[in-house]
């Protein structure tokens, strides 16, 4: 009897003390049976975290690979019942949706709607925690619609300005965006022409930009609005930008409304862009004295014309130059550039390149459209347009400004017997202590060593393209540009220096791509896209996102995989 006694006593107070049996620290399947105790569910989450982040690293971060596989499918279902069984242990909850995260496991989808159901003031981190996680899973197709319906509840909740608030709107959205499923457009919609003042206008920005990851047709005539809006009472705070981005990834289902907003008959584009204009006016009337609905309008729709590059918007971008408004004709011309022009046509184009430029304002603002525009010129590769350009940097009588950016295109674009004719304008300059620029012009020397190097051999070529330093690799971009349309090792060689920390020679060899990859490219479609996902929000690719995304577009249509 006592030794009985004795017995139980000891057994009491094991279990008084917690000291039975545990889950040893690395059998997954144990740890996972220890969430429904509410004493031992934090230490085992945090087991578990170790036993599934160790046997990842030891993967070398496959989460396909057998071993994390076997690892995720003992754990995920009970860290999902666990976060839906026990609401009330916030922490515990949180901590199992960043587990989840690293996982990145479908099958906890369930857990992530769940949390999207947040409430004020305790569970918003929850709601931002499983958006970010939707976002990097692969979501079943025939789950999206409810995991779309769950973002589209939860976002129409959030009516305030709170920090927390648009967080939650901020990883919301994107994980629309994410999801490349067209069933969450009218929600994407509905964010991204909203006028509130409750939601800041980058909210705005972000819902457009993710309508253009959907490629989705039906938002068309939101994002032709979108070409106009603004912030309220901000006028300077616009969304055209990301907007013809979205109406460009669309690709040719945006032509013809844009055709219609270039020609005055979109009545919608009209009344936003005087209502744009009556806005500058409460700032800044001798801006806005200056304005007119068309200029407005035919400046947006120039450029995504452009960027698009439709043969079909030849003849609509031709009478548009011809506009007497200094704007519209210039923003004309420049799109001309970028388009898709007919060998029988090219001759059209070059005149009106010409009759624009000679056309521009003389003062200091027409110095600056010039430049552009010599600069869009030089981007057309086009041996026709070379005398053209070497006029412009003979020009005594021109502006100094105007003669250096014109020197430098041709030194750019020249061949072995252009670059002879540049040397010799070169060396009859006078110096600047005789008002003339040569010291300045003989920057550009090296680039014409380099033509008497290579002359128009595109193999010379290739390999000065590929070259870190960056007058070489700029020089080789420009004249594989010219001379090497179709040639897979000059595209080779360009999409390698897409990632160049050198934004230059980036953009150099991306406008050279976009001339020569005719019937598009794969490796510069993928590349761009790795950039995007390596350095999004890094300024580097903001700076190139503007060009890269449009030439991506364009390079997918040519490739036959045009949305």
């Amino acid at each position: 009897m006592i030794v009985r006694h004795r017995g139980w006593a000891v057994a009491v107070l094991v279990a008084t003390l917690g000291l039975g049996c545990h889950a040893a620290k690395d059998d997954p399947e144990g740890q996972a049976g220890e969430l429904a105790d509410p004493v031992r569910r934090e230490n085992a989450i945090y087991n578990l975290k170790e036993i599934y982040t160790e046997t990842l690293a030891a993967n070398n971060g496959d989460r396909s690979s057998e071993a994390v596989a076997e690892v995720a499918s003992v754990i995920v279902g009970p860290l999902t019942e666990a976060y839906l069984k026990y609401p009330e242990d916030g922490m515990s909850g949180l901590a199992i949706l960043d587990l989840l995260y690293e996982m990145r496991d479908p099958r906890s989808l369930p857990a992530l709607t769940e949390a999207l159901n947040w409430r004020t003031e305790v569970s918003e981190d929850h709601a931002i925690r499983a958006a970010q996680t939707i976002q990097v899973i692969d979501v079943p197709s025939e789950e999206r619609s409810q995991v779309i319906a769950a973002l589209g509840r939860s976002l129409e909740r959030i009516t305030g300005s709170r920090p927390e608030d648009n967080k939650m709107r901020v990883s919301m959205i994107r994980a629309l965006g994410s999801l490349n499923d067209q069933g969450a457009t009218e929600i994407l919609t509905a964010i991204a022409t909203k006028q509130d003042e409750n939601q800041n206008f980058l909210i705005n920005r972000l819902a457009a930009q993710q309508l253009g990851e959907l490629r989705d047709p039906s938002a068309i005539p939101a994002l032709i609005k979108c070409l106009f809006l603004f912030a309220p009472g901000r006028p300077d705070m616009r969304m055209n930008d990301v907007a013809a981005e979205a109406l460009i990834l669309i690709g040719r289902p945006s032509l013809k409304p844009l055709l219609g907003v270039l020609s005055g008959q979109d009545a919608t584009a009209n009344a936003i862009a005087k209502h744009y204009i009556d806005a500058i006016k409460a700032r800044r009337p001798d801006l806005a004295n200056r304005m007119t609905v068309r200029q407005v309008t035919g400046s947006e729709a120039s450029f995504a014309l452009g960027a698009l590059g439709f043969s079909e918007a030849l003849e609509p971008l031709l009478e548009e130059a011809a506009s007497s408004d200094t704007a519209r004709k210039l923003n004309a011309a420049i799109a001309l550039v970028r388009v898709d022009v007919p060998a029988a046509q090219q001759d059209r184009v070059r005149s009106t390149l010409k009759k624009v430029y000679d056309g521009l304002p003389t003062g200091f603002g027409g110095v600056a459209m010039r430049g552009q525009l010599l600069a869009a010129i030089a981007h057309t590769y086009d041996a026709e347009m070379m005398p053209f350009i070497f006029e412009q940097a003979a020009d005594k009588k021109g502006n100094p400004e105007l003669r250096l950016i014109a020197v430098h295109n041709y030194a750019l674009l020249a061949d072995k017997g252009e670059a002879a004719k540049l040397s010799a304008l070169i060396a009859g300059e006078p110096r600047s202590e005789d008002g003339g620029y040569r010291e300045k012009f003989a920057e550009n020397e090296p680039l014409l060593a380099l033509a008497n190097e290579c002359d128009t051999n595109v193999d010379c070529w290739v390999s000065k393209a590929a070259s870190s330093e960056a007058d070489k690799a700029r020089k080789g971009a420009y004249m594989l540009g010219r001379y090497a349309a179709g040639n897979q090792k000059a595209i080779d060689a360009l999409v390698g220096q897409l990632g160049s920390e050198d934004l230059g020679v980036r953009l150099s060899a991306l406008m050279a791509i976009d001339r020569i990859a005719v019937d598009g490219s794969a490796a510069a479609v993928a590349k761009i896209d790795d950039l995007r996902t390596r350095e999004e929000g890094q300024s580097v690719w903001t700076r190139f996102r503007g060009e890269a995304l449009p030439i991506q577009a364009r390079l997918r249509s040519r490739g036959g995989k045009a949305s």
